[in-house]
């Protein structure tokens, strides 16, 4: 009887301890799996914040909002499964440091946080906080956020979730505390054909005239490291004191001789541009071109104005050295050139688009980036000519025509994704914005967007 009775007391005591071995087994096996399952989401949180840091920041310093908007887009876009818990967007300045001091003068040219600020510095570089929405010209995104991992066999043992804990991510947008004296050379070109002012009515016009001046007025723009050309789609004559009236024909386009025609005001800046001085003065060359030019009656010439930007680029006294790049916009296709006269309606059409597509690309192959911007090119906008020129979708064979002309980002080619808001943010170099609805401010915002583009690129950033 006792032999039987020790048995059952070492069943007991086996089941006992197998019971404990168990619990620790889950144990482990909890810390095993999910703390691999813990690392990985902090993993894919990581991945998904830069993502959405730089996708906000390719949108500074010109639209804060925008570039909230876009972060979070991102961020909930690459991150697998359910959205990251408690995402937050804010700004910063970023500047140069020397000594462990602020580099002030890269404010305005860089950002500017506004007064009053408190910056906090390393040996390189220096921040502080930034509100877009206060006016501020903000260069840097900071976005955050963290995600809670339910548990396998963490509820085992009474711990059913964890919390990767808050992540950060940072991108900046331009010298990002290098240096921002890098040179840039940029011809603006303003389509002011009939179809700018139809009827009579310059509502567009003058939307697009003033963004442009918004552009030239820019606090981040240095007249001594970035110099502005203007150019007019509809060809100029010297007139009265306006260097952008308009000339009764078409004319010819013999460089340098027609130079003025095509590129009315020269590269504009201080520090040895070939038309010296501050173009954020009201009474410069360049405020002067931009106030005075009124409607062309010459038609659509796309080749010529784009032939003179490219001469005025190549022979610039910073050719070689300074980033070189052209805003081009229009409202439509071609249908005259100097080359191949005509004008209007025309079944030659498609030879002026081949014209434009050539001379787009000889630009290209001498390094200067082409930016082209679309304005009004959403249905019913179109020529009325028939499908003998602009065919049953004008404004597509347009937009298709300006994404192929702009050059291509990391080797990739412009898309034409529609001349609304979504276009404006998918980081190619082809923009198109609406006539209606805030069309100065989205225009400006394109232009501004395009010019910052060829500032410095967005990267990832550490943050004293």
């Amino acid at each position: 009887m006792r032999t039987r009775n020790g048995r059952r007391g070492e069943r007991g005591q086996i089941l006992v301890l197998f019971a404990l071995v168990l619990v620790l087994l889950m144990g482990l096996a909890a810390l095993a799996v999910d703390v691999g399952v813990l690392r990985n989401a902090n993993q894919n949180l990581w991945n998904a914040l830069d993502a959405g840091s730089l996708a906000g920041a390719s949108q500074l310093p010109a639209d804060g909002t925008n570039a909230d908007a876009l972060a979070r887009d991102f961020i909930n876009r690459n991150y697998p499964g359910d959205p990251p818990n408690n995402i937050a967007v804010s700004f910063r300045c970023l500047i140069g440091s020397v000594g462990g001091s602020p580099r002030l003068s890269d404010v305005p040219s860089v950002c500017d946080p506004g007064p009053g600020v408190i910056w906090t510095c390393n040996a390189a570089v220096c921040v502080a906080f930034c509100e877009p929405s206060a006016g501020d010209s903000c260069n840097t995104i900071v976005v955050t956020g963290e995600v809670t991992v339910p548990y396998g066999f963490g509820n085992a043992i009474g711990v059913p979730e964890g919390s990767t804990g808050t992540v950060t991510s940072a991108a900046c947008k331009g010298p990002c505390g290098a240096a921002p004296e890098t040179p840039i050379d940029v011809v603006l070109i303003l389509d002011r054909t009939g179809s700018m002012a139809p009827g009579g009515d310059t509502t567009d016009l003058e939307n697009m005239r003033t963004a442009a001046q918004s552009l030239r007025t820019d606090p981040n723009l240095d007249p001594a490291h970035t110099w502005l050309a203007l150019g007019m789609i509809g060809p100029s004559q010297q007139s009265g004191g306006c260097p952008t009236a308009d000339a009764p024909t078409l004319g010819t386009s013999t460089m340098p001789a027609d130079l003025p025609r095509w590129i009315p005001v020269g590269l504009s800046g201080t520090g040895g541009a070939p038309v010296p001085g501050s173009y954020k003065s009201s009474s410069s060359a360049l405020a002067n071109g931009l106030t005075c030019f009124g409607v062309s009656n010459t038609y659509t010439d796309l080749a010529d104005p784009m032939e003179g930007a490219r001469y005025t680029l190549r022979n610039s006294p910073r050719y070689g050295v300074a980033t070189q790049g052209i805003i081009f916009m229009t409202d439509g296709l071609p249908n005259n050139s100097v080359s191949k006269g005509g004008g209007g309606c025309s079944s030659t059409a498609t030879s002026y688009i081949t014209e434009v597509q050539s001379e787009a690309t000889r630009t290209k192959d001498l390094g200067i980036t082409i930016f082209t911007v679309g304005f009004g090119l959403e249905p019913p906008h179109g020529s009325g000519c028939g499908s003998t020129w602009d065919g049953p979708s004008p404004w597509v064979r347009a937009r298709g025509l300006l994404a192929g002309m702009a050059s291509p980002v990391d080797g990739v080619p412009a898309v034409d994704n529609g001349c609304n808001d979504a276009e404006n943010n998918d980081d190619d170099n082809f923009y198109c914005v609406p006539k209606a609805g805030g069309a100065a401010s989205k225009l400006a915002q394109a232009f501004k967007s395009a010019l910052n583009s060829l500032v410095g690129s967005t990267k990832l950033v550490q943050l004293p």
